[in-house]
């Protein structure tokens, strides 16, 4: 199949608005459909700062100083109401919700002190949430999830402390319930291999969404950054540097030893633990290492029982320190069964994604190899396919049964003077994945200049995918260049900055066949320029879609809109903006 390319100015034809309209009536009912978080692990929900249960929207707003959670009645638009609003003294970092609960992940700077608040409200009474239980941990939020009814939050928590004179004393994990203070026992506490490089208790806190039960189990580790989280198991990414003492022994590392060139050293291993959990209970039980660093936790997989991460890492290359990116597949008790090395030398790793029986890996210098690996054999997985195409995609979006990705990056120019390339606009790529491990570039829709930005780049929870209605959202800051200026006038040729223009959300219909333009939304009064505004809160970085309904969601509105028109239907703004 060809490619095309289609610039940001593309219209809606009339057969793809028919093809919307009759779509979207087909999801018409009393309870309509509604899109959610963009989840990785189907049955695992990951928190964040906009959630619905298809009839009201919980919406975190955040201020220079505190922050709040908005309760909207938002089904049908025509009865829009904020029902009741919390405000928080930290910053919340995300929430989750259920039948009758809300849970708010809150981040709090006090007495030189960074404190984590798990608030767990009643919200049988919309109108009137109750706070049923307050679980706070003194440290540094790295992430949370929700399964089985449970919050499992992972906090960070120093090991030790300094006194006066700055000699360090080991301390034991604490948290507080209801303001009460409680010390994890020792024997809830365990130890991974790597003795050397410990400095922090990273804590699996559980909290019943029901009742508000609570336990802990906590892990003594290094600073941990990146969690993966299937539907049994907990893995915790923490790294070792080279320079804080010796690397664990991973079988092929050259860490703990080899010298790459005269000045190229491996720096960075990534130790997981594996934590199993089930109804609340957490249970650790593995740990293992693999060379190098872990991009995200898409990097991160779960397949039939078998753990998939993908890391980047420095390696010699006919006598030359390079970069380069692995797989690595690992067993229950986190040791190597596989290893897919040297994928790409020389080549920084941009975006993963994991499906099924089949990997897919982005790598970037000047051009963006999308690496097809079939895991089929676990213990031999090889790379089926490795497609050439123009820029790069930051995240992927598997589509209509794993047989389409979607990748959101931006479009670039080879220099001319060395081995690198521009970054221009945004580029949606679609792209069509066959089960034999060929690829094509099916489309490349292309928007704005240099400077084009969005924030699904470095956040997918931005991203919005209707799959009853095949319409995907995802907010754009539109950067121009005036005509005649698309040179910098460096002596190199590199393209010129744009200037910001616009911002809102572009809507699509998504097909085998390509993307198109249903319209674009900006919660900005028309006419003015994103450029010239001076109101920072009506920035678009979320949406949901409920029935026949579009819900943009900035720091100062809801802005309602109808599909496929997107004619504005409702606006709501939010309190204390």
């Amino acid at each position: 199949m060809g490619i095309s390319t289609i610039t940001e100015t593309g219209t809606v034809t009339l057969a793809a608005a028919q093809s919307a309209v009759a779509a979207l009536s087909s999801s018409t009912s009393s309870t309509p459909s509604f899109t959610g978080t963009n989840d990785q692990v189907q049955g695992v929900d990951e928190p964040d700062i906009v959630k619905t249960d298809g009839a009201n929207l919980f919406v975190v707003s955040t201020g220079s100083s505190n922050s709040s959670v908005n309760i909207l009645q938002a089904y049908p638009p025509t009865s829009q109401a904020v029902l009741s609003t919390l405000t928080l003294s930290g910053q919340v970092q995300g929430i989750e919700i259920t039948q009758g609960r809300l849970m708010v992940i809150d981040q709090e700077y006090a007495n030189s002190t960074m404190y984590i608040g798990l608030f767990l409200y009643n919200t049988t009474n919309l109108s009137s949430p109750k706070l049923m239980q307050n679980v706070t941990v003194a440290g540094n939020y790295v992430a949370a999830r929700m399964a089985q009814g449970y919050l499992y939050a992972i906090i960070q928590q120093p090991s030790y402390s300094f006194n006066n004179q700055g000699n360090a004393t080991g301390v034991l994990p604490y948290i507080m319930v209801n303001g009460r203070e409680t010390a994890v026992p020792p024997s809830s506490v365990f130890y991974t291999g790597n003795s050397s490089q410990i400095s922090d208790y990273t804590m699996v806190v559980s909290v019943s969404m029901a009742s508000g039960t609570e336990a802990t189990q906590s892990v003594l580790t290094g600073p941990s950054s990146t969690v993966f989280v299937s539907n049994s198991n907990i893995y915790v990414v923490y790294s070792n540097y080279r320079m804080f003492g010796d690397a664990d022994d991973i079988p092929g590392d050259v860490f703990t030893g080899g010298v790459l060139s005269s000045s190229v050293q491996q720096d960075e291993n990534s130790t997981v633990f594996r934590a199993a959990y089930s109804n609340g209970a957490v249970v650790v039980q593995a740990v293992g290492s693999v060379p190098g660093s872990v991009l995200n936790q898409y990097s991160m997989n779960e397949y039939d029982s078998y753990f998939q991460i993908a890391t980047s890492r420095l390696t010699t290359i006919d006598g030359n320190g390079t970069e380069s990116d692995d797989v690595y597949v690992l067993n229950q008790n986190m040791s190597q069964v596989s290893a897919l090395r040297d994928i790409a030398p020389g080549e920084n790793l941009y975006a993963v994604r994991f499906t099924g029986d089949m990997g897919y890996v982005v790598t970037f210098e000047q051009v963006d190899p999308l690496f097809a690996i079939s895991f089929a054999d676990i213990t031999h997985p090889v790379i089926l396919s490795a497609l050439q195409v123009n820029g790069y995609s930051d995240y992927l979006q598997p589509l209509f049964n794993n047989s389409f990705l979607l990748g959101v990056g931006k479009n670039t120019v080879a220099s001319s003077t060395g081995d690198f390339a521009y970054y221009l606009g945004l580029k949606l790529s679609l792209f069509h994945v066959l089960p034999n491990g060929s690829s094509s570039d099916v489309q490349d829709y292309l928007i704005g200049d240099r400077g084009t930005d969005s924030p699904v780049l470095t956040d997918p929870y931005a991203f919005t995918y209707d799959p009853a209605n095949n319409i995907t959202v995802i907010p754009v800051l539109l950067a121009q260049v005036p005509a005649g200026q698309q040179s910098s006038g460096t002596s190199q040729g590199e393209p010129a900055y744009g200037n910001p223009v616009w911002q809102g959300a572009y809507v699509f219909q998504v097909n085998s066949t390509g993307l198109t333009l249903l319209g674009r939304v900006s919660q900005y009064p028309a006419g003015q320029n994103y450029g010239d505004s001076n109101n920072p809160n009506l920035q678009i970085d979320r949406s949901v879609i409920i029935g026949n309904y579009l819900y943009t969601i900035s720091n100062g509105e809801v802005l309602v809109s109808n599909l496929p028109s997107l004619t504005t239907v409702a606006t709501i703004p939010l309190p204390g903006n």
